[in-house]
């Protein structure tokens, strides 16, 4: 029997370069006699395109000047010769160089656009859109936004609707000049109920803002994206996320990402439920800051490098900082300058819910825990390494840490004022100091447990920790394994 199969007669192709079966219109077409510039001619080819149901509206090579351009109809796309071919020159009038409301399939594609005659705003702006985005666009000078995408519709009255499944990819961002100030936003942002947003292999360079924001937009992936400052240590952060609703269940995650010369370099407050995967943050004075947060961070693969600057003499901040419950596997500080705090820090609520230091973990510096009862009251290190720096606690009277399966090349654990302390299951203790005490405890009265663990090298053991079963203790060091 044959069977046939019907295939439909437009085929939408969003990703390529034009969409199959719609008109593809030159700008030049709808350009008349006398006019300097191409806003008149982009509004007339629009409402054309509009009409015939959709279609790609080409740009040629070349440097053209332009006011906001409001995109009015859905399966439309702007497509241009090329970033640094196709060059826009914002003209003096506020607003965004390509917007659209509740449309569905718009794209914005290979072209430049040069902000810096705009008074305000000056990018791109999707307000309540589905399936639509920008590939291989770069934005400069952008004054308060340059890549937007809201449910709250643009000069809409506050009028609000669905935003989902929007993707900006290989976009670039320089040179924002302002933020939080007439309406700013970060350059690269998610916000107001936009569902399901993906930013992926997209740069910031030298912004002023949050390089990339997701604010209350559940579903919101960076992929491959890069945040840097150039110009000394920027006082925002590389990857913000952050949102109070508690209706919106804002699930952030960032894969492969890196922040170069930020105060934070992934930041996390309020709601939201954040994976880090494959990261780093490098020259940034809180590699991780956890703020306020009320779910648990999932961090994996992740290297803090030269990180912790001006945090030296500070009692509740680090170069990696939770005030709530994290899940850290694989995470490494190289070349901290300051220490890093766990479980506390903050001035967050005790939780029960349990902080992960977890297998392969390596720190340079010490690892701060259990302050003033804030964060979790249970603190497990599992399979983790410290190098030159040790694990502290202080005033955690409602904490209670587990230790197991880790090593200390150098440190060790300096306490004091906590519920229960145990070190235990294979922990490795080495040290070339023949004077230095493994475990040292500022009072007589702390739950401090040692078992089953091996000390290399020390002078003592401990002060005051109780001695459990299984301890072994040789002055002659034999080494790192």
């Amino acid at each position: 029997m044959t069977r046939t199969i019907f295939m439909p007669f437009v085929i939408l192709m969003f990703w390529g370069s034009v969409a199959f079966g719609l008109p593809v219109v030159s700008i030049l077409t709808y350009k008349k006699p006398g006019e300097t510039e191409l806003t008149p001619a982009a509004n007339r080819a629009i409402a054309d395109l509009k009409k015939r149901g959709g279609g790609t509206l080409k740009y040629p090579a070349g440097r053209f000047v332009q006011g906001p351009v409001e995109i009015t109809g859905s399966s439309i796309s702007i497509q241009g010769a090329g970033i640094g071919r196709t060059v826009i020159i914002r003209n003096t009038q506020r607003g965004y160089a390509f917007w659209a409301n509740q449309q569905r399939g718009v794209f914005i594609r290979d072209l430049s656009i040069d902000c810096d005659k705009s008074p305000i705003e000056g990018g791109i702006y999707f307000g309540g859109c589905t399936g639509s985005g920008a590939d291989r666009v770069a934005i400069s000078n952008a004054d308060a936004s340059t890549f937007v995408v809201e449910n709250e519709l643009l000069n809409g009255g506050g009028k609000k609707a669905a935003s989902d499944r929007n993707v900006f990819r290989n976009c670039r961002a320089t040179g924002q000049k302002r933020y939080h100030d007439v309406g700013g936003k970060s350059p690269f942002i998610a916000g107001g109920y936009a569902r399901n947003t993906r930013f992926e292999f997209c740069t910031v360079t030298d912004c002023v803002g949050d390089a990339f924001d997701s604010d209350n937009a559940p579903g919101t992936v960076f992929n491959f994206c890069v945040a840097r400052s150039t110009k000394g240590t920027s006082p925002y952060a590389g990857f913000w996320s952050e949102g109070e609703q508690p209706d919106s269940d804002h699930r952030v995650t960032w894969n492969h990402c890196r922040a170069t010369g930020f105060r934070v370099g992934f930041g996390i407050s309020e709601r939201v439920k954040a994976t880090i995967l494959n990261g780093e943050a490098e020259q940034c004075v809180n590699a991780i800051k956890g703020l306020h947060h009320q779910y648990r961070i999932v961090v994996t693969n992740f290297t803090a490098r030269n990180c912790g600057k001006g945090l030296e003499a500070t009692d509740t901040d680090g170069a990696l900082t939770f005030s709530g419950p994290v899940t850290l596997t694989r995470v490494k500080t190289v070349n901290t300058v300051a220490r890093n705090s766990f479980a506390n820090y903050g001035g967050s609520a005790s939780t029960n819910e349990e902080t992960l230091i977890g297998p392969g973990c390596e720190f340079d510096k010490d690892a701060y825990i259990s302050y003033e009862n804030s964060g979790s009251r249970r603190i497990t290190v599992n399979g983790a390494t410290f190098r030159g720096g040790n694990i502290r606690y202080y005033n955690g009277q409602l904490t209670e840490l587990l230790v197991k399966n880790s090593q200390f090349i150098n440190s060790g654990i300096v306490g004091a004022r906590i519920k229960q302390s145990r070190i235990t299951d294979g922990s490795r203790f080495i040290t070339t100091d023949s004077t230095r005490t493994a475990i040292q405890l500022s009072l007589d009265s702390y739950n401090t447990t040692v078992e089953n663990s091996t000390f290399e090298g020390y002078n003592k053991v401990s002060n005051n920790a109780k001695m459990g079963a299984g301890v072994r203790q040789t002055t002659r060091r034999q080494g790192p394994r």
